[in-house]
Protein backbone atom coordinates (compact mmCIF):
# COMPACT_ATOMS: atom_id res chain seq x y z
CA UNK A 1 0.00 0.00 0.00
CA UNK A 2 1.11 3.11 -1.34
CA UNK A 3 2.10 6.51 1.67
CA UNK A 4 -0.68 8.29 0.49
CA UNK A 5 -3.24 5.45 0.73
CA UNK A 6 -1.84 5.16 4.36
CA UNK A 7 -2.53 8.52 5.23
CA UNK A 8 -5.61 8.82 3.46
CA UNK A 9 -7.11 5.31 5.70
CA UNK A 10 -5.51 7.26 8.85
CA UNK A 11 -7.40 10.40 8.17
CA UNK A 12 -10.58 8.27 7.74
CA UNK A 13 -9.63 6.78 11.37
CA UNK A 14 -9.62 10.66 12.47
CA UNK A 15 -12.85 11.37 11.05
CA UNK A 16 -14.83 8.32 12.74
CA UNK A 17 -13.15 9.03 16.20
CA UNK A 18 -14.41 12.49 15.90
CA UNK A 19 -17.74 11.57 15.00
CA UNK A 20 -17.68 9.03 18.32
CA UNK A 21 -16.09 11.58 20.29
CA UNK A 22 -18.14 14.63 19.20
CA UNK A 23 -21.66 13.44 18.32
CA UNK A 24 -23.23 12.16 14.82
CA UNK A 25 -22.62 14.01 11.48
CA UNK A 26 -26.16 16.43 11.85
CA UNK A 27 -24.12 17.85 15.20
CA UNK A 28 -20.50 17.96 13.90
CA UNK A 29 -19.03 20.67 11.59
CA UNK A 30 -16.28 18.65 10.01
CA UNK A 31 -13.05 19.61 8.09
CA UNK A 32 -10.84 17.42 6.48
CA UNK A 33 -7.71 17.86 3.77
CA UNK A 34 -8.85 15.30 1.71
CA UNK A 35 -8.56 15.02 -1.89
CA UNK A 36 -11.86 16.22 -2.18
CA UNK A 37 -13.26 17.52 0.91
CA UNK A 38 -17.21 17.78 1.37
CA UNK A 39 -18.22 21.04 -0.08
CA UNK A 40 -14.90 22.06 -1.13
CA UNK A 41 -14.49 23.05 3.01
CA UNK A 42 -10.56 23.02 3.63
CA UNK A 43 -9.58 23.17 7.52
CA UNK A 44 -8.67 26.74 8.74
CA UNK A 45 -4.79 27.40 8.71
CA UNK A 46 -3.84 27.15 12.63
CA UNK A 47 -0.94 29.27 13.37
CA UNK A 48 1.02 28.32 10.02
CA UNK A 49 -0.48 24.97 9.30
CA UNK A 50 -3.36 22.93 7.74
CA UNK A 51 -4.70 20.04 9.87
CA UNK A 52 -5.91 17.04 8.43
CA UNK A 53 -8.69 17.52 10.22
CA UNK A 54 -10.75 20.18 12.15
CA UNK A 55 -13.75 19.22 14.01
CA UNK A 56 -16.37 20.96 16.50
CA UNK A 57 -19.83 20.13 17.73
CA UNK A 58 -22.51 22.26 16.82
CA UNK A 59 -23.08 24.24 19.32
CA UNK A 60 -19.40 24.22 19.73
CA UNK A 61 -18.33 23.14 22.77
CA UNK A 62 -15.54 21.07 21.79
CA UNK A 63 -12.91 21.90 18.97
CA UNK A 64 -10.71 18.54 18.38
CA UNK A 65 -7.68 19.22 15.77
CA UNK A 66 -6.18 15.79 13.88
CA UNK A 67 -3.04 15.11 12.43
CA UNK A 68 -2.37 12.07 10.83
CA UNK A 69 1.05 11.08 10.33
CA UNK A 70 3.03 7.81 8.90
CA UNK A 71 6.00 6.61 10.78
CA UNK A 72 8.67 8.25 8.49
CA UNK A 73 6.46 11.57 8.95
CA UNK A 74 6.60 11.07 12.33
CA UNK A 75 10.28 11.48 13.14
CA UNK A 76 10.82 15.14 11.38
CA UNK A 77 11.33 18.75 12.94
CA UNK A 78 8.36 19.85 10.49
CA UNK A 79 6.04 17.33 12.58
CA UNK A 80 7.04 18.41 16.01
CA UNK A 81 6.67 22.31 14.55
CA UNK A 82 3.23 21.34 13.70
CA UNK A 83 2.02 19.80 16.67
CA UNK A 84 3.38 22.04 18.80
CA UNK A 85 1.16 24.57 16.83
CA UNK A 86 -1.93 22.72 17.00
CA UNK A 87 -1.42 22.59 20.76
CA UNK A 88 -0.62 26.04 21.40
CA UNK A 89 -3.79 26.81 19.45
CA UNK A 90 -5.93 24.72 21.55
CA UNK A 91 -4.54 25.33 24.45
CA UNK A 92 -6.57 29.02 23.98
CA UNK A 93 -10.01 26.88 23.35
CA UNK A 94 -11.94 25.35 25.83
CA UNK A 95 -12.67 21.16 25.69
CA UNK A 96 -9.61 21.12 23.07
CA UNK A 97 -8.71 17.89 21.90
CA UNK A 98 -6.02 16.52 19.92
CA UNK A 99 -5.55 13.34 18.14
CA UNK A 100 -2.59 11.82 15.99
CA UNK A 101 -3.43 9.03 14.24
CA UNK A 102 -0.29 6.44 12.75
CA UNK A 103 -0.12 3.31 11.89
CA UNK A 104 0.09 0.75 14.97
CA UNK A 105 4.05 0.04 14.23
CA UNK A 106 4.44 4.00 15.30
CA UNK A 107 2.21 4.14 17.97
CA UNK A 108 4.51 3.68 20.75
CA UNK A 109 7.02 6.69 19.26
CA UNK A 110 3.55 9.01 18.85
CA UNK A 111 2.89 8.44 22.57
CA UNK A 112 6.35 9.77 23.12
CA UNK A 113 6.22 12.91 21.06
CA UNK A 114 2.67 13.53 21.95
CA UNK A 115 3.58 13.07 25.91
CA UNK A 116 6.91 15.46 25.46
CA UNK A 117 5.04 18.24 23.08
CA UNK A 118 2.23 18.67 25.27
CA UNK A 119 4.44 19.37 28.75
CA UNK A 120 4.14 23.03 28.13
CA UNK A 121 0.85 23.60 27.50
CA UNK A 122 -0.27 21.33 31.04
CA UNK A 123 -1.99 23.92 32.60
CA UNK A 124 -4.41 23.95 29.57
CA UNK A 125 -5.71 20.02 30.10
CA UNK A 126 -6.19 19.88 25.92
CA UNK A 127 -6.71 16.16 25.96
CA UNK A 128 -4.57 13.99 23.71
CA UNK A 129 -4.74 10.39 22.11
CA UNK A 130 -2.50 8.48 19.28
CA UNK A 131 -4.94 6.34 17.71
CA UNK A 132 -3.52 3.64 15.57
CA UNK A 133 -5.46 0.58 13.85
CA UNK A 134 -5.77 -1.31 17.44
CA UNK A 135 -6.96 1.55 19.97
CA UNK A 136 -7.38 4.88 20.91
CA UNK A 137 -5.06 6.00 23.92
CA UNK A 138 -4.84 9.38 25.71
CA UNK A 139 -1.81 10.69 26.67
Amino acid sequence: MGETAVHARLVDALIVYAEIELGQRSNLCLRNDAVRPVRGERPPRINGFVPDLYATDVPTTATLIGEAKTKADLETDHTRVQIEAFLGYLSQTPNGIFVLSVPLSAAATARRLISQLKAPFIEAQTRTVVIDRMRAVVC
